[in-house]
């Protein structure tokens, strides 16, 4: 079975998104961002700030759900169109989010894989002070923000196995390396997407 979701989750500032993006150039494969699904489904421009306080508006349970849900369902349908391989970006915090990803590459005989994203605190923050200036980003993620999510993010467990812990405070191309290496291992011929 060769074909994945590779779903890259963590906690705001970590890299998700740059992480994301590079693996999705490198190896012309689909991805879908959390934010900017969100966002569509609101109605808002992917750039449109949304500053709200944690849980609330397009960020309250609900909505979050929706959007994942989105995102699963454009994932499937990726799939049914022939992608090998589709990126799913997003803070997964739930055990159950990051388990519905599981039943639907069950459902279109594909396999989930998990990369968690971390990197030290202090990159961390430095990263989001330096997105609050960015009047071009899509993450609505800010520092005052981070210590609730952390506290909301559902631990990692077996059940989001296989896992790849990718620390994101090392130069992007090292980085690349290291999930390109570990998501080879699930692909019979490593060049095709």
């Amino acid at each position: 079975m060769d074909r994945l979701l590779v779903v890259i989750f963590g906690l705001m500032g970590v890299g998700k998104t740059t992480v994301a993006q590079a693996l999705a150039q490198a190896r012309d494969w689909p991805v879908l961002h959390s934010d900017t699904v969100r966002k569509g489904l609101a109605g808002l421009g992917p750039t449109t700030p949304a500053r709200l306080e944690f849980g609330q508006g397009i960020y309250n349970e609900d909505f979050s759900r929706r959007t994942y849900e989105e995102m699963r369902r454009r994932a499937g349908e990726l799939l049914d169109k022939g992608a090998k391989v589709v990126i799913l970006d997003a803070s997964f915090k739930s055990t159950a989010e990051r388990a519905r990803v599981k039943e639907l590459a069950q459902a279109k005989v594909a396999r989930a894989v998990f990369v968690y994203c971390f990197c030290a605190q202090e990159v961390v923050q430095e990263r989001l002070h330096q997105r609050a200036d960015n009047t071009r980003a899509i993450s609505d993620g800010r520092s005052e923000l981070l210590d609730l999510q952390m506290k909301d993010f559902d631990p990692l467990s077996e059940a989001d196995q296989p896992l790849l812990q990718l620390d994101t405070g090392r130069e992007l191309a090292e980085v690349r390396q290291e999930i390109s290496v570990f998501l080879d291992d699930f692909l019979s011929d490593p060049r095709d997407g």
